[in-house]
């Protein structure tokens, strides 16, 4: 049997994949879920990725997130208190179009690979 758990803020660690500015901390993982916490300076933006098993979940407790999903720009944006989803296997980068830092809690549910670079973001045909 499980046993609960707790995690403080202190206690939580800094995956491998990193990007300057956006500081991503885990809680708690295993194969099918990733737990975590997300800050992200303002004007910053990650490197474009994809979780190819893994629906994403996000609650924005600070500032304003957005996730864009192409070379032009398109995505959708949520500010405190709102939710973002990001399907499985949907080529991405979240960031920070704000003036001040941004906050929230990140969920991945699925299997395999929790998050793959790419080379850059998709383009239109």
């Amino acid at each position: 049997m499980r046993e609960p758990k707790a995690r403080s803020p202190e206690q939580l660690s800094i995956p491998a994949l990193n990007t300057p500015g956006i500081e991503r901390r885990e809680a708690f993982a295993d194969d099918h879920v990733w737990v975590g916490t997300i800050r992200t300076d303002a004007g910053t933006w990650s490197d474009w990725h994809v979780h190819p098993g893994h629906d994403t979940y996000g609650f924005v407790t600070e500032g304003v997130a957005r996730v864009e999903f192409d070379a032009e720009g398109n995505g959708i944006e949520a500010g405190p208190g709102g939710f973002v989803l990001i399907p499985a296997g949907a080529p991405h980068r979240e960031g920070n179009p704000g003036n001040v830092p941004n906050a929230g809690v990140i969920f991945r549910v699925g299997e395999g690979p929790v998050i793959v670079p790419l080379a850059g973001p998709p383009t239109s045909a």
